[in-house]
């Protein structure tokens, strides 16, 4: 089981360097680069790291800050979430595409269309019933600013659980995590974007917590209550967003790999895991069946191969109108899998198995390369302009406004590095580690097979990105390094 385990761990680690090689490429070759869209102000951030590096080279400073870089990070924390607070109250803009049928069915009193579309996107209707019960609870009044302030808790939930993560992993480690958190809520805006991409990321980080908790657990109670929290939770995500389950099947085949050996105690955590997942499932699956808040038309539900054929349409393998027009035309389940089926056929019978591949290699860029994570990509983005009670903020992030090229660029660069070091950390082999980067290819290999085209859709996969980045070592670094050395002897 050794051998096959460490042949495994092998081929994790070649295939996940070559699809995130395709991505680096394709990050570096970006249109956010283009320094001749930008303005004098993007000097602004190279002259701050320079300031912060001559700091650090001044002996009592650089030992002030590695004693209390802890502290210093979580101050740092804190400070991010009153500035993202303070963002919202400036912005909370008006947001299209699905977002709007979701308002429209919580402020509506007539819901109609609503229920067409939901009827169409059943996977929605969970999360639309929670956010129904929200604003029960604060009203309807401020609408946008209210979902975006739920929006943040959940995004900073999910911080605060990646930096747990790694603490309980490898504590040595935790400072770099806050930090690096502290970094990436800088550079991303979609705290004004309340959909199921962001509302996911705190339970997706849960499972990896849970999954952490599990490695480092030496009593068999903790074990099976991490297992037994986890079964609920899967299924939960499962619901609210299907793809944000493949963490936890990366999980399920590295501790598979890793059992030397099948006894009792493997037996009870895999039954306890299953009946709370399946009981949960049972209880989901009812509540949504039975809810009366909107009617909903079983049948007209969109089969999943419909976004296998989305998913190979087009240039990007993006959102295709008219594929989702005739999905609405066509009035039963079996009618609309077998057009998906016949357009699938079609598709790649224009393409041939040559241009398929070639069409894959160009999507995963498409899908993964984008380090604003689709900022403004689709259509009916943001419904306002950086004109109106203008601020920073909209100058920043708004479509018209001033700054928006800024952003893009930093935010590019800050994937690019953030790539690049993933890239070189393939010396670290841990479990969590092997776990996430499989994790990562599952999550590459789904966008690339489904509906993808833009960097959006990868959000729900950060916390495995994030935690992988704060557990590298960089001992993968420091060999090509001495390699490089050696060759110039």
């Amino acid at each position: 089981m050794s051998f096959v385990r460490e042949k495994f761990d092998s081929f994790v680690v070649i295939i996940f360097s070559i699809m995130l090689g395709m991505t680096l490429i394709g990050a570096i070759r970006s249109e956010n680069l283009l320094i001749s869209n930008t303005t004098a102000r993007i000097f602004s951030v190279p002259i701050l790291i320079l300031v912060i590096f001559f700091l650090f080279r001044v002996g009592t400073l650089n030992k002030f800050f590695k004693k209390n870089a802890v502290l210093l990070g979580i101050i740092g924390l804190l400070l991010t979430f009153i500035i993202q607070i303070y963002a919202v109250y400036q912005t909370h803009p008006a947001i299209g595409f699905d977002l709007w049928a979701f308002k429209h069915a919580i402020v509506s009193k007539s819901l109609d269309a609503e229920s067409a579309y939901f009827s169409h996107n059943q996977n929605n209707i969970l999360m639309l019933l929670i956010q129904r019960s929200y604003f029960s609870i604060v009203g309807i009044k401020n609408y946008w600013l209210k979902l975006d302030l739920l929006n943040i808790v959940l995004i900073d939930f999910s911080v605060i659980i990646n930096i747990l993560t790694v603490s309980v992993y490898n504590k040595i480690y935790k400072a770099r995590a806050i930090w690096l958190h502290v970094i990436l809520l800088f550079f991303f805006p979609m705290i004004l974007v309340p959909y199921s991409d962001t509302f996911i990321l705190p339970f997706v980080s849960l499972e990896l917590l849970l999954f952490a908790g599990i490695i480092h657990s030496k009593r068999l109670i903790f074990t099976i209550v991490y297992a037994m929290i986890l079964g609920p939770l899967t299924s939960f995500v499962y619901f609210i967003k299907p793809s944000a389950i493949i963490p936890v099947i990366a999980i399920v085949i590295m501790v598979i790999l890793r059992l030397n050996r099948v006894g009792k105690k493997e037996i009870l955590i895999t039954a306890l895991f299953l009946l709370m997942f399946i009981s949960a499932s049972i209880v989901i699956s009812n509540f949504i069946a039975t809810q009366k808040y909107i009617e909903i038309n079983k049948h007209n539900n969109t089969p999943p191969i419909h976004f296998i054929d989305i998913g190979m349409s087009g240039q990007t393998g993006g959102y295709d109108m008219d594929s989702v027009n005739m999905m609405n035309k066509l009035k039963s389940p079996q009618q609309r899998e077998k057009y998906s089926v016949h357009h699938i056929k079609q598709t790649l019978g224009k393409r041939g198995s040559l241009g398929y591949f070639k069409f894959l290699i160009s999507k995963q860029g498409y899908n993964t390369s984008d380090g604003t994570f689709g900022w403004l990509r689709e259509g009916n983005f943001i419904v306002a302009s950086s004109k109106v009670h203008t601020n920073v903020f909209k100058q920043y992030l708004y479509a018209d406004g001033k700054y928006l090229p800024d952003f893009n660029f930093w935010a590019q660069v800050l994937w690019i590095v953030a790539l690049g070091i993933l890239l070189l950390g393939f010396e670290n082999r841990g479990l969590l580690e092997q776990t996430l980067r499989l994790g990562i290819i599952g999550g590459f290999i789904f966008l690339l097979l489904f509906e993808g085209g833009r960097s959006r859709y990868l959000i729900q996969f950060l916390p495995l990105f994030l935690v992988l980045l704060a557990l590298i070592n960089f001992s993968g670094i420091i060999k090509l390094k001495k390699l490089y050395l050696t060759l110039k002897k």
